[in-house]
């Protein structure tokens, strides 16, 4: 037996720590090694992830619990169907991510992500409706972006169990009765912006006046303190520079 897929984690109560994600995850990457049936290969994130967002997120009821430990800007556009569900009323959406990571993609910190927390995370995944969980192959995995799904009810329990104690030792981005810093429209502006939309483009998806865009383009690249409106689009993907 594949080293890992033997022993389940065990650490069933609430405040489960950071040791706790680490035996759940090594668990869990042993059950992929072991090509375990409790776990279906939906193949390369952007075709499992991405193609099948806005399917999945329909059909949820409940919850949202989405955790990364290092997003990138297209998987945060990618996911756009089930951050709209905080809209929804009483649907439950929660991100957890890392310091670095909202750091790095600075429009982390928007109403886009009004219920945004952050603390240390392990790795990454989503549970949707407490019923199906989504998880990736380790970072040290080739392909790395490879996504598997389960409904194995007692796995999922241990992946709610994980999330909920990281989610309760996080902190929110924004705090209580603050504005972020961006708003829901400047990340609307910002998604189309980084796929190369022109400002005439982003006005016809947006179904806004191009000087309307152009306004927003222009308080976005002030407010990410950027140089240009291509410096900007770099801060926005997460460049340093």
């Amino acid at each position: 037996m594949t080293p890992g897929a033997e022993a389940e984690p065990g650490g069933g109560a609430a405040d489960a720590s950071s040791s706790d994600a680490h035996a759940f995850f090594a668990w869990v990457h042993g059950l992929v090694a072991a090509e375990d049936p409790r776990l279906r290969h939906l193949g390369p994130v952007d075709a499992a992830y991405g193609a099948g967002a806005e399917a999945a997120a329909r059909q949820v009821r409940h919850s949202v619990w989405h955790m990364t430990i290092f997003p990138s800007w297209s998987t945060v556009r990618a996911a756009q169907p089930f951050a709209r569900l905080s809209r929804r009323p009483g649907i439950d959406v929660r991100y957890l991510t890392t310091p670095l990571s909202v750091h790095l993609l600075p429009l982390l910190a928007s109403h886009h992500h009004p219920y945004l927390r952050v603390g240390p995370v392990v790795d990454s995944m989503m549970i949707l409706d407490g019923a199906r969980v989504f998880v990736g192959q380790p970072h040290s995995a080739t392909p790395v972006s490879s996504v598997f799904e389960s409904t194995d009810a007692a796995l999922v329990a241990k992946a709610v169990r994980v999330f909920d104690a990281g989610w309760r030792t996080a902190e929110p981005v924004i705090p209580e009765g603050e504005e972020p810093p961006f708003t829901r429209r400047m990340v609307q502006v910002a998604f189309l912006l980084t796929t190369g939309a022109s400002d005439r483009e982003i006005a016809r998806s947006l179904a806004v006046s191009e000087r309307t865009v152009s306004s927003e383009v222009a308080e976005l690249v002030r407010r990410l303190g950027a140089r240009s409106r291509t410096h900007a689009i770099g801060l926005v993907n997460g460049a340093t520079y």
